[in-house]
């Protein structure tokens, strides 16, 4: 598997969800997660911003705001006030910024593994998806699982049918391509296809994991059981902790 700067939690994202398996169905896999990282994201923010200097920042610009709202005179005498609302909105963002930034690492690194993990699936027993190429003359084959548990590889062959290259899907992700610049943030688990120019990318029309049976097909995916627990809960922590 090749893994990109932040797919470094991924085995440790692995194991845990292979822990929950035990007792739970995805879904609900799904909702722990969102609970896990709104907990995680808040606790850092909590512990990686001057909650103090936050504190006095957000009054001194609710106190700005304040002044030039109850302010009537002309808009040209208005210049200071006007000045110092930007100066204390800018001042709580600076302070604000950083942790933000830093605390939301852990979920963007559980984004990515859950994409990879709960947003495709493998195709049925002695099914074989649809596997197009480009450029398009290449030749590939789908090897299913030679045992309960394995997982199924994709397979370039050559002109003579030898195999050329052996990729295994440890995750069902739908695309094989070439090595990025951006692949050094955000790896490919079934690695890489060689810079040789002979196929460019390999894609594999890999079943869509469903978790929600209600609204339109596009509400059925991962996204919408993970984010709106995520958001809700994180609102929750705000809203009812002493976090500013």
């Amino acid at each position: 598997m090749s893994y990109g700067l932040l797919d470094l939690p991924a085995p440790l994202f692995d194991g845990i969800d292979a822990a929950f398996a035990t007792v739970l169905p995805p879904t609900a896999r799904l909702v722990v997660w969102a609970l896990i990282g709104a907990v995680v994201s808040m606790l850092l923010y909590y512990f990686l911003t001057p909650q103090k200097r936050i504190g006095i920042a957000k009054q001194k610009a609710a106190d700005a705001r304040r002044r030039l709202n109850d302010f009537d005179g002309e808009f040209s005498e208005a210049g200071s006030l006007i000045g110092d609302q930007f100066k204390t909105s800018f001042r709580h963002i600076g302070l604000v910024l950083p942790g933000t930034i830093l605390a939301s690492l852990p979920v963007l690194c559980l984004l990515i593994w859950l994409e990879a993990t709960y947003g495709n699936a493998y195709p049925p027993p002695n099914q074989t998806p649809t596997i197009t190429t480009q450029p398009e003359s290449v030749q590939t084959r789908w090897v299913a699982p030679s045992e309960p548990g394995g997982v199924p590889h994709v397979q370039v062959l050559g002109s003579n049918g030898e195999v050329s290259s052996d990729f295994e899907l440890v995750s069902p992700v739908p695309v094989i391509h070439e090595r990025q610049w951006w692949n050094w943030l955000i790896g490919n688990p079934a690695g890489y296809l060689p810079e040789d120019g002979r196929v460019e990318r390999i894609n594999i029309e890999l079943p869509e994991s469903r978790y929600l049976e209600i609204g339109p097909s596009w509400m059925h995916s991962w996204l919408f059981v993970f984010f709106p627990v995520l958001v809700i809960v994180s609102l929750l922590i705000h809203r009812f902790s002493r976090i500013k």
